[in-house]
């Protein structure tokens, strides 16, 4: 079980490897939980630290002597998780957020990173240290340095997430992705699909340009409704005109399919509403579908697609592991 003293160091990054991660396996199978780190967060006097966070000119207090940011190091961890945490309370949408800084003995020029997870099932809003904001999707993860360089913007990302950049010409922003895939840009709108259990990556303009740096260092720019595709294993780039709402409509909590396979929506569906769909037998799903899902649940979308195929499913419930966590929800659908 995962008591009120664990959730608390929990949120304030003070955390074990092993205590956190039985606090985010716990997380992923309960509501109930997610719901208990939720109100910890909101009772934490948030508003306040944000206000003295906000005081704070980080610009001179880098330049204060060595002693002094060794001394204030642990505070200003404390007052950044606060802040990170008050956007992450969205309704029913909440995050894991993990700081990691440096230990007292190491020196000051080691660049601090903070690390969000989110888990399956929910989106969060998120904003950078440079006011851009970013969407995180269901099982994402999003690293960056605590105080961006005054020559560039980097970020490392696995998963899915939708980028608000906020336009700058002297620092470039980087978005580094797994099989060493990046993208640059100076102030766009963007999504990029990068997560490691995906056979591919997959990245759309929304608006301005992005230029897209492949592992063999080809440039391939973007334009707005320009979709580029990228096959992990034979390294291979598509590019194509897309529907751009299609791809990003996710962080308005919305599915949008155009067709799309069975195997495609019930990836998504996975993600979505965080369970696992196994499939007792594939016959047809290279049938397409189009459809566009708002506020349906779960058993409603199977329902509306077990009358366009024939499929049935059913449920089986969460169960309790020796660990005391618990698996996820299992759909499992026949497909006839």
């Amino acid at each position: 079980m995962i008591d009120h003293e664990l959730l608390l160091n929990y949120c304030l990054g003070k955390c074990t490897q092993e205590e956190q991660r039985n606090v985010e396996k716990a997380l992923e199978a309960s509501e109930e939980l997610r719901n208990e780190l939720h109100n910890l967060r909101l009772s934490l006097s948030i508003a306040d630290d944000i206000k003295e966070m906000e005081a704070i000119d980080v610009e001179v207090a880098y330049q204060r002597t060595q002693k002094k940011i060794r001394k204030e190091k642990n505070r200003q961890f404390q007052r950044q998780c606060m802040r990170y945490a008050a956007f992450l309370s969205l309704p029913l949408l909440i995050s894991t957020l993990v700081l990691f800084y440096l230990n007292f003995s190491e020196p000051e020029d080691v660049i601090q990173y903070a690390e969000v997870k989110t888990p399956m099932g929910t989106i969060t809003r998120y904003e950078l240290p440079d006011k851009s904001v970013v969407w995180l999707n269901g099982g994402t993860k999003l690293r960056h340095p605590v105080t961006f360089s005054k020559n560039e913007r980097i970020v490392n990302l696995e998963g899915e997430a939708y980028f608000d950049v906020q336009a700058d010409p002297k620092n470039p922003f980087y978005v580094n992705m797994p099989h060493g895939l990046s993208v640059y840009v100076y102030g766009t709108q963007f999504n990029i699909n990068a997560y490691a259990d995906e056979s591919y990556i997959e990245t759309v303009l929304e608006k301005g340009k992005i230029n897209i740096i492949t592992p063999d260092q080809r440039t391939i720019v973007l334009l707005p409704g320009e979709h580029l595709f990228y096959e992990k294993q034979d390294h291979k780039s598509i590019k194509n005109k897309v529907d751009v709402y299609e791809k990003v409509a996710w962080k308005d909590g919305k599915l949008i399919f155009r067709n799309a396979s069975l195997e495609e929506i019930f990836k998504r569906l996975e993600r979505h509403f965080n369970v696992e769909i196994e499939f007792n037998n594939r016959y047809n799903k290279e049938y397409k579908y189009r459809a566009t899902f708002r506020n349906e649940t779960l058993p409603q979308i199977l329902d509306y697609l077990s009358k366009s195929a024939a499929l049935k499913w059913k449920t089986q419930d969460s169960e309790q592991r020796p660990d005391d966590t618990f698996t996820k929800k299992k759909i499992i659908i026949d497909l006839n």
